[in-house]
This record gives C-alpha cells, structure tokens and sequence, in this order.
C-alpha cells in the first residue's frame, strides 16, 4: 500500500489533525482498509496517529481526514493534506479544489497558498499567469521565509512582460537573504537576467 510522504512538520500538524477527528468517528469500508471490527481499526489507526504517523496508507490517511473536514470544519489544516494526497496521486484538479477549500477557511493559510500556486502552474504547463503570481506573492508577504514562492511571483510578472516590478522583487528578496545563503550566487544570475529583458532560469529550489 503507498504510504504518504510529507516533511516532518507537516506529520506533526497531519498528526494532530488526525488525532482531533478520532474520538466517536464510526469508520465506513474503504477500498485498501482491512476487514476487521470497526473498533480494533479504530485501535490500530489510533496507535499509528500517536507513533507511527508515517506508517499511515493513503486510505487511512484520507479516511481520517475526510472526518476531520467534519470534526473541524473551520480549518484548513483537513482539506490542505486531502490535496497534499490526491496530488501525490497524481491528481492536480482534485487537489486544486482542496486547495481551494482550505484557503476558504484560512485565506492566508500559507502552504495552500503556494500549494494551490504550484498546481495551477503545472496545470498551465509550467506558466506562471497571474493566479499563480498573486498567489506566490501573498505567501511571501506573509512569509518572508518563503524564498522559492516569492521568486516565483518574480517570475510571473517578468513572464507578463513587467520586468521592472520582476526586477524590483527580486532584488527585495536578494537583499533580505543571509550572507551565506548559497541561493545569493545564483539570484545574481537571475536580477541581472531579468535586467537585461531575458527570461530567468528556474528559481532555486524549483526544480
């Protein structure tokens, strides 16, 4: 069964999501769960969420989940994994709309912001248009340590023609980088590109 694959930070917040949405929830047949009296699945599932959360299948995960949109239905926390997974499925329009219903409930909740920004641009075949460019850039005003998400914005807007505000925001955030940053070198590359009225290389960590 394929396991979900998330950063450390996101199980533990997965992980509390999942533990809010277990108290009275009467588990239905899911394709991929095992045939066993609701109870014990509810004790397996349970010690899995306290020790193991990344020994969760994508089934117990959604399934949890799923409750969670119930058991907490003003956060977004729930709908954001649910894209996380359906992406990991291969899924991006499915995931657009979990998106889209976690940022309903938390419009500036910062990982849909640039998760729903990251499916629109590989629905749009790599273009960064102005859904994805707002997007981007709202998670960086809000973040400043989301550094890939505010040179995408960067890039959308050179995309669009505007190479001076691209140009403007990029050095904005060249400037807020630490001295050691390793990303300097190669944001040089990227101001001077956009500078000179060419396209920029992928942003770093785009790849």
């Amino acid at each position: 069964m394929t396991k979900l694959t998330l950063s450390r930070s996101n199980w533990l917040i997965l992980g509390a999501c999942l533990a809010v949405s277990v108290a009275g929830y009467v588990m239905t047949g899911r394709p991929g769960l095992s045939d066993q009296p609701m109870h014990l699945r509810q004790d397996a599932l349970m010690d899995k969420i306290r020790n193991d959360p990344q020994s969760l299948t994508l089934d117990e995960t959604l399934s949890r989940l799923e409750q969670a949109t119930v058991d907490q239905p003003n956060a977004p926390e729930p709908h954001f994994f649910i894209g996380e997974m359906l992406r990991a499925q291969g899924r991006p329009d499915d995931a657009l709309r979990a998106y889209q219903s976690a940022l309903r409930r938390n419009q500036d909740y910062v990982p849909a912001l640039v998760a729903l920004a990251d499916v629109i641009v590989e629905l749009s075949n790599g273009s960064v248009g102005p859904d994805a460019t707002r997007l981007y850039g709202r998670a960086y005003e809000l973040d400043e340590t989301q550094v890939r998400a505010g040179m995408w914005a960067a890039m959308g807007a050179a995309q669009a023609g505007d190479q001076a505000k691209a140009e403007q925001a990029m050095r904005y955030i060249y400037a807020r980088l630490p001295e050691d940053d390793p990303r300097r070198e190669r944001f040089k590359g990227m101001i001077e590109a956009i500078g000179q009225g060419e396209a920029a290389p992928p942003a770093p960590g785009s790849e």
